[in-house]
Parts: C-alpha cells; sequence; structure tokens
C-alpha cells in the first residue's frame, strides 16, 4: 500500500514536471511555475524541480525568486553542474558579472568539457571587458567635456567682459584643469552608480507577486505573519 502511494505520488510529480516543461516551451513560464511549484509541495528534495523554475522564473525577470530556487539546486545536489549553470545565468542577467564567472567556472570544474559553459564564460568575460571600457570612456568624455567648458569660460570671460575676473595665464589654466577635474568627478560618480545598481534586482521582493488589496479581499484568511527566515523557508518548500 505504501509503495503503491510512493509510487503514485511519484507519477504526479512526473507528470507535473513535465506538463511544466511543455509550459516552458511554448513560453507560459507563469503556468511552468505552478506546475513546478505543485511538484515541489509533493516531492521538496528534488532538484531537478528546483532548476526547472529556476529557468521559468528567469524567463519571467523574477531574478530573486530564480537565484533563490538555483541556490536550493545547488544545496540538494552540489556535485550537479547545472546547478551552478543555473546561478550564473541570474547573476549575468543582473549584472554580477564577476559572481557570474566564478559559478560559471564552477559548473566547468564539474563538467570540464561542456562547450556551451566554455562559451558562456567567454561571453560574460568579453561583456565584462566591454563595460570597463565603456566607463573608461566616460569618465574620459567627461573629463574632456570638463576641460573644454574651462578653456570655452576662460576665452569668453577675456574676450567678452570690460574686466576680465582671469587675467593671468596661470588662472586660466587653474580654472580650466579645475573644470576638467570636475568633470572626471561626474564621470566617475556615475560610473559608479551604474556598478551600484547591478544586482538590485536580485534584492528580495516586497511580496511574492500577490496584489496586496487581492490578498486582503480574496483571501483575507492568510493573514499569518512570517519573519524572513520562516518566509523564506517555506518558499524552499514550495508554499507560495
Amino acid at each position: 500500500m505504501e509503495e503503491h502511494k510512493k509510487s503514485t505520488q511519484t507519477s504526479n510529480v512526473e507528470d507535473l514536471k513535465n506538463k511544466g516543461n511543455d509550459c516552458v516551451k511554448n513560453c507560459k513560464f507563469i503556468e511552468a511555475v505552478l506546475h513546478y511549484t505543485q511538484a515541489i509541495k509533493m516531492d521538496p528534495n528534488n532538484y531537478l524541480l528546483y532548476s526547472n523554475r529556476s529557468f521559468a522564473f528567469l524567463k519571467m525577470d523574477q531574478h530573486y525568486l530564480s537565484l533563490q530556487d538555483a541556490n536550493e539546486t545547488v544545496r540538494l545536489q552540489p556535485q550537479w553542474a547545472k546547478g551552478y549553470f543555473r546561478r550564473a545565468e541570474v547573476e549575468a542577467a543582473s549584472g554580477l558579472h564577476d559572481e557570474a564567472i566564478i559559478s560559471y567556472t564552477r559548473a566547468l570544474q564539474l563538467d570540464p568539457h561542456n562547450p556551451k559553459l566554455m562559451e558562456s564564460i567567454k561571453t560574460i568575460t568579453d561583456m565584462q571587458n566591454k563595460k570597463l571600457k565603456s566607463n573608461q570612456n566616460i569618465i574620459w568624455i567627461c573629463t574632456c567635456l570638463g576641460l573644454i567648458t574651462g578653456i570655452a569660460v576662460v576665452i569668453l570671460d577675456y574676450c567678452f567682459t570690460a574686466s576680465p575676473t582671469l587675467t593671468h595665464p596661470f588662472s586660466m589654466v587653474a580654472f580650466s584643469i579645475a573644470l576638467s577635474g570636475v568633470g572626471w568627478a561626474v564621470g566617475k560618480a556615475a560610473t559608479m552608480m551604474d556598478n551600484l545598481s547591478a544586482g538590485k534586482s536580485l534584492q528580495p521582493p516586497d511580496d511574492l507577486g500577490v496584489n496586496p488589496n487581492e490578498q486582503e479581499t480574496v483571501i483575507p484568511e492568510k493573514k499569518n505573519k512570517y519573519s524572513k527566515a520562516q518566509a523564506r523557508q517555506r518558499y524552499k518548500q514550495g508554499k507560495l
């Protein structure tokens, strides 16, 4: 009897997983997540389900949820390269290139002959170098604009005012250099802000996609409050 029950449950989990996979193939990612979540409720230690749901969440741009499932995949099966690949894909999509390279490299260590992993590492490295070059160009352009602005102000002040403020060559040069320094600072600040924005999509959402008003009107009885640790544990168990 017990074996029959386990066999039936395994069959149901497999059916739900296949339904989720079919939904992913048809780009019905929300439906896929629902199927995978139901399967996880039945089999909370099935790392394949977390891996598949991580992919579906990623396609929905739900980076935080996708990373949670990728991490759970790695926790359940730390010797499976695809778990680290899933995590790397989320990190790359979130702009965390350094972290993505580490995860891709770990996956490659477990599956050294996988051409997709090698290509992914090359792609993310190229993206990182391109971003670094772009940041350097932004700083250089802002510095040049500051210098040009300084020179223009000096010329206008000298040629078109009755009593020029900057009369000594040293003060003219110093003013132009000072404005170029301001331009450098502006460019540096802009690139730092861009770097700080990387990974923001991995911040936990205010809720798990449930409209607060709808939650109060449709299911008002579900008003239990959980700590962040409890909520995360319930999520890992498939209790969305």
